[in-house]
């Protein structure tokens, strides 16, 4: 890829990064309007990323990595590794929410994906707080963590009911998330212990 490719190809993303983080949702953004805040053709949307849902998909997945950057492994050192699983998890869903319907694009693709990339992010933490536990098990704890959150931020409703909860409220959406973790991770840390 030359440089005037890059240049384009990065536009793009940006333009559509933007769109994005101006609360707009995906059937609000076009590849027309992406294209015209970006400067490009419109065929080069499709041409670098595909579709509008891939590059949307790449837009959420950055903005969550950027989320999720300072409190990765011995980027936080006033807070307990605990703290940090807790604070990424609480700051991502969150973005979700705030993001909910571009996000529910990405959280799909993710589902279909086994939550491979969500669980990479998670499994450092979790190594750190069960050092005891094998890959294999920390891979099954981080489908535990991951997979009812992506569920929730699509059918925050259903889990409404369910949980007796209301996710669309920043506090209780919180306070159920501390309650996840906290009966997913518990017995795993006193076995550690």
């Amino acid at each position: 890829m030359n440089n005037d490719e890059a240049t384009a190809k990065e536009k793009i993303f940006t333009a559509a990064k933007e769109l994005v983080s101006a609360g707009k949702g995906e059937r609000q953004i076009t590849t027309r309007e992406i294209a015209r805040k970006a400067g490009v053709n419109l065929a080069l949307v499709n041409y670098y990323f595909g579709s509008k849902e891939n590059l949307l998909s790449e837009v959420v997945g950055t903005m969550m990595g950027d989320i999720i950057a300072p409190y990765g492994k011995g980027k936080v050192s006033d807070t307990d590794t605990l703290s940090r699983l807790r604070n990424i998890l609480i700051q991502t869903s969150d973005a979700a929410f705030k993001y909910r319907n571009i996000c529910k694009i990405a959280l799909g693709r993710e589902l279909k994906s086994g939550c491979e990339n969500s669980c990479k992010l998670v499994l450092p933490l979790l190594g750190e707080i069960l050092p005891n536990r094998n890959a294999s098990d920390l891979q099954i704890i981080a489908l535990q963590l991951m997979m009812p959150f992506h569920h929730i931020v699509l059918n925050p409703e259903l889990y409404n009911r369910t949980l007796n909860t209301d996710f669309f409220n920043k506090k209780r959406r919180r306070e159920t998330i501390n309650q996840m973790l906290d009966c997913i991770l518990y017995a795993q840390i006193k076995e550690e212990g």
